[in-house]
């Protein structure tokens, strides 16, 4: 069986331009946060969040793309190298909102721009419905909150209890391999072994699997009602991969969203990973807007 990466070896590991370090949050939660090394002189910065399963490393183009700001991104409550807390209710929307509002005060992150992909788009969302006058601007990457997700219902059959039965070092490889290949990238031959690696590693460790089903349970992934959708005052843009095998979120329900521009680009759920150049040019053009 191949060995995976130690938490020393996954990114940013080797990339000189990157730091990485933990915030102990006011809940006694404690994140994972990756950050550009150099700080934008006026202050402007992006906070990224990823989505359900997933880790940081997701962002991993986003530190070269958008090098002119400061560029941060953390691990959410649950997944990566963050804490895995194990008391009912953890994984809340209300607990990750927290959570995305203490790690902004913590840094001095100013008004950032805050982007999201898959779970962290629609918790970039509702954080923006929420705390509108915190943030800049809103960037969405096929997120969550727009649409019915139809797996949803079958995924929660797995009781929690057994789901904890699998924590630790029991997820194989092949299956983070294959949802890699055949249902968060459009193009299989995209992902390399390292990208595998990086995805893989975070699941063996203690707690994941048991974060990953309650945060099925506990965490809102019904669609924003119209009201919500025209009550959104933060400037947005949200980018769809035209071959998303996860959420079919088309452009109808994108366009609901007041105050926000929608981009399809070539590429499936992960479509900034499959495609971060033509992904990563649309962010920056929001921005500079």
């Amino acid at each position: 069986m191949k060995r995976s990466l130690t938490p020393d070896e996954l990114f940013p590991a080797e990339r000189p331009d990157v730091v990485q370090r933990f915030v102990d949050l006011p809940s006694g939660v404690r994140l994972r946060v990756v950050e550009s090394r150099g700080r934008a002189s006026d202050g402007r910065s992006i906070l990224m969040l990823h989505g359900w399963g997933a880790c940081l490393y997701g962002f991993r183009h986003a530190f070269g793309a958008l090098g002119e700001r400061r560029v941060v991104a953390a691990d959410l409550r649950g997944f990566g190298l963050s804490a895995k807390p194990t008391a009912r209710g953890s994984y809340t929307l209300d607990a990750y909102v927290d959570d995305v509002r203490a790690l902004i005060e913590q840094l001095g992150l100013e008004q950032p721009a805050l982007m999201g992909h898959s779970m962290g788009g629609g918790l970039a969302l509702r954080f923006a419905l929420r705390h509108a006058s915190s943030i800049s601007r809103l960037v969405l990457i096929n997120p969550t909150g727009l649409a019915r997700i139809s797996f949803l219902a079958g995924a929660r059959l797995v009781p929690q209890a057994g789901a904890a039965l699998f924590d630790g070092p029991h997820v194989p490889r092949w299956l983070v391999a294959y949802t890699l290949r055949h249902i968060a990238y459009g193009n299989a031959k995209v992902v390399g072994e390292r990208d595998v690696d990086e995805y893989w590693a975070p699941t063996r460790l203690p707690g994941f699997v048991r974060a990953a089903r309650a945060t099925l349970s506990e965490f809102e992934w019904g669609a924003l009602s119209a009201a919500e959708a025209a009550a959104l005052s933060v400037p947005g843009l949200v980018i769809l991969g035209t071959n998303d095998r996860l959420l079919h979120n088309d452009r109808v329900a994108a366009g609901r969203l007041a105050n926000v521009s929608v981009c399809s680009l070539e590429g499936g759920h992960c479509v900034h990973e499959e495609n971060p150049t033509a992904a990563y040019a649309a962010i920056r053009d929001f921005l500079e807007r």
